[in-house]
Order: structure tokens, then C-alpha cells, then sequence
């Protein structure tokens, strides 16, 4: 038998232990797969198109032997021919798992080419909303432009062009209100902590009670970025238990994640153009004479971005200058010249660094 260091896609899709653990809903606590990918992690590529195309076999129903071995003969001999052999030059009747290899590597290219996305063929857009057991109503986007769509609940949705949506035509009664998106999208969802509100895109779950932000999709990644309230946001992989206690999962306003779908990683960051969190007052950023104090405390209060600074050292600092509706980043470049300081954005939070300002 084969060591584990050596196992490739079909010696994971011929492992009835493997099976198993995939059927089960690939468990984490005390899984022989868990801790074989931490001992090897070059083979969690491979054990990953193993367990997709499990999981796409199980989402789509078990097709006999017969016509599995007629479907996989079909596409390897396509393969071939488009390769330039002979399908008569190379054996065809693999046993089920070898040949399951090579669906899943012919299905991952396609996915691959497909926008440039890597996403599991399980979480893609279509597959997802092919086995919803809900009837679904897709909005498709046909336009140049943004077009609005309004959802059962009352919800807003702004979809960009060239992107799909699909919801169930009685979402406002699911106890979870489940929406599938494939492209981009801003949100503007009604408030109601009864019934949780779901975005899933290319693997990604993003999941909100009543909030407002903006879900991009392409390029292997998942971009959510949050204008309002607060998201979670974690892998479709980990659905059955979402890291509900973890803050690193949270987003507040103007806070960013970027989810890659090839590792399944998520950063997060501040968003590229922080907005302000509702229209300010006249002359608020009005300085003459201001403590920086008052005046780092009124940014974060507008913005809701942490500011952080070493308050003893820069006790002497104050401003004067007239500013209104620049960009957070031109202004807090405006108050750094002005009063000989530099800033640096570190994760979610702005640093600022200075040596001081003379009496």
C-alpha cells in the first residue's frame, strides 16, 4: 500500500478512509486528514481536488458504474484527441478513481480559465444555486451599468454588470435569508436579527443582520468591504461551524477582507477609500489652532479608523487648516505635512509616527 507522502488525487479518491472522512463533513477534531495536512502540506493541493470532486459528486448524485465509466471514457478521449493522440493508442478503462483524477483536473482548468477563478467546484455559483432546495429567481445584470434589485425582504442590492444573483422568491420567510452571487455587488440589507442575512461567492460566506457593504468576486479572490454595521465573514468549508467567537473573523465599517480562494486564506485590511460614516456636520474638519488630540479623535469618530499615536510626545501638536470633503487619506496626509509627522496603515488601524512639535 502506499504511504501517505506518496498519495496523489486518485490514491486519496480510492481511500475509503478518506471517503468516509469527506462524507462526514471532513470533521476537524481528531481527523487522521488534518493531521496529515500539517505533516505534509505540498499534498493539501492534491487532497483538496480529491475531496472537491467528492463533494461535487455527492451535490449532483451517484451516477452507476456503467455510466461513470461511459462519462470519464468520453472525456478522456476528448482529452486526448485535442492533444493530438489517438484514443485508441492509450487505455481509456482506468478504474473509477484514476479516472475521477482526470475529471478533476479537467474540471479544475475549466474553472481555472472561467474568470480566473480556482474556486471548488462545490462552492461555485452554479453549482451552488443547482442544488439549492429552494426555488430560486436569478437576477442577471445584461446592462453596462448598475442595476437595482430589490429583494423579497426589502432589501437593496446595487449589482454591477456581468453579475448573476439568486434568492429564494420567499426569502423574506427562510429562517436564514441565503443569497448567491457571482461577480460584484453593494448590499444594503434590512435589519432583522431573526433572520440572518448570507452572501455566498466563490467559496466565501459572508453573513449580516442588517448592514451595508460591497462583495467582489474574480481573479481568485473575494473582496468584502463594509460601509455600515458589522460582518462576519468566513471559508464555505468551515459553514457547519463558523468561528462565531472570532474576532479576527468581524468587520466594521470601512474595514476590508480579502478572501483568496486557492488556500482559502483571509486577510484583513482598511478599505482602499475609507467613507465617512454619515454626513458630517458643517466645519467639522475646520481646524484653527486644534489640539491634534481633538483633531485625530474627530477623524476617528467621522471614519471609525482607530488612530494611533504617542500622545505624550506629540502633546505640543496642533493644527490649522481649513479642510471638508477630501478623500481620509488626503486628509490625514494634509494634517501629517502640516505638523512634520508621518502615518503608516497597519492592518485595520493608522499609526502615526512623530518626534515631537515644538512650544
Amino acid at each position: 500500500m502506499k504511504q501517505y507522502k506518496d498519495y496523489e488525487v486518485d490514491d486519496f479518491l480510492s481511500d475509503d478512509n478518506f471517503i468516509r472522512w469527506v462524507r462526514a463533513g471532513s470533521p476537524s477534531a481528531g481527523s487522521v486528514w488534518q493531521d496529515f495536512q500539517a505533516t505534509y502540506p505540498e499534498k493539501k493541493a492534491d487532497l483538496e481536488k480529491a475531496r472537491a470532486f467528492i463533494l461535487q459528486t455527492l451535490a449532483s448524485g451517484s451516477l452507476s458504474d456503467a455510466e461513470q465509466s461511459e462519462e470519464i471514457d468520453r472525456i478522456l478521449a476528448t482529452a486526448a484527441l485535442r492533444r493530438g493522440m489517438s484514443p485508441s493508442g492509450t487505455s481509456l478503462r482506468f478504474s473509477w478513481w484514476q479516472a475521477a483524477a482526470a475529471v478533476v483536473v479537467l474540471t479544475g482548468i475549466a474553472l481555472t480559465v472561467w474568470r480566473g477563478r480556482s474556486t471548488p467546484p462545490a462552492y461555485a455559483y452554479d453549482q451552488l444555486v443547482k442544488t439549492s432546495s429552494l426555488p430560486l429567481k436569478e437576477v442577471a445584470n445584461v446592462q453596462s451599468g448598475p442595476q437595482l434589485v430589490l429583494l423579497p425582504d426589502g432589501s437593496r442590492v446595487t449589482l454591477s454588470a456581468d453579475s448573476r444573483i439568486s434568492f429564494a422568491r420567499d426569502l423574506d420567510k427562510q429562517a436564514n435569508r441565503e443569497v448567491f452571487l457571482t461577480g460584484d455587488a453593494f448590499f444594503e440589507v434590512t435589519r432583522n436579527p431573526q433572520q440572518p442575512f448570507l452572501v455566498y461567492a466563490d467559496g466565501l460566506a459572508t453573513r449580516v443582520v442588517g448592514t451595508s457593504f460591497s462583495v467582489q468576486t474574480g481573479n481568485k479572490k473575494v473582496s468584502v468591504v463594509v460601509r455600515t454595521g458589522r460582518v462576519m465573514v468566513y471559508p464555505m468549508q468551515t459553514a457547519d461551524t463558523p468561528p462565531l467567537s472570532d474576532e479576527k473573523s468581524i468587520l466594521t465599517p470601512n474595514q476590508q477582507a480579502t478572501f483568496m480562494t486557492d488556500n482559502l486564506q483571509i486577510t484583513r485590511s482598511l478599505a482602499e477609500a475609507p467613507q465617512e460614516l454619515e454626513a458630517h456636520e458643517a466645519g467639522r474638519f475646520q481646524f484653527d489652532n486644534t489640539s491634534i488630540d481633538d483633531v485625530f479623535s474627530r477623524l476617528e469618530n467621522a471614519y471609525g479608523v482607530p488612530i494611533v499615536y504617542d500622545k505624550a510626545i506629540m502633546k505640543n501638536c496642533r493644527l490649522t487648516v481649513p479642510m471638508g470633503d477630501e478623500p481620509f487619506f488626503t486628509k490625514l496626509d494634509i494634517i501629517c505635512r502640516a505638523i512634520g509627522a508621518g502615518y503608516k496603515v497597519d492592518n485595520t488601524q493608522v499609526v502615526i509616527t512623530s518626534t515631537g512639535c515644538d512650544e
